[in-house]
């Protein structure tokens, strides 16, 4: 019933779409797999190393390019 016109929502700031991430649960999982890495293999640690530095990676390119979209 009382839905704006489409002049009033023209007016009013736009905010930056926010869309889910995937980059924490992977750096999670990364850190996971460097635990146990140490407690099995070396191999298993090197993989946890570059999904770590793969989703901080991901996580701040995210970031970075959301906020050059905002005014």
């Amino acid at each position: 019933m009382n839905e704006p016109t489409t002049a009033e929502t023209e007016t009013e700031t736009e905010e930056p779409e926010l869309r889910p991430t995937y980059a924490p649960a992977a750096l999670s999982m990364g850190i996971m797999f460097a635990f146990w890495g140490i407690l099995t293999h070396w191999s298993m640690s090197l993989i946890g190393g570059l999904m770590m530095f793969g989703a901080i990676w991901a996580w701040m390119h995210e970031i970075r390019t959301t906020w050059s979209k905002t005014p």
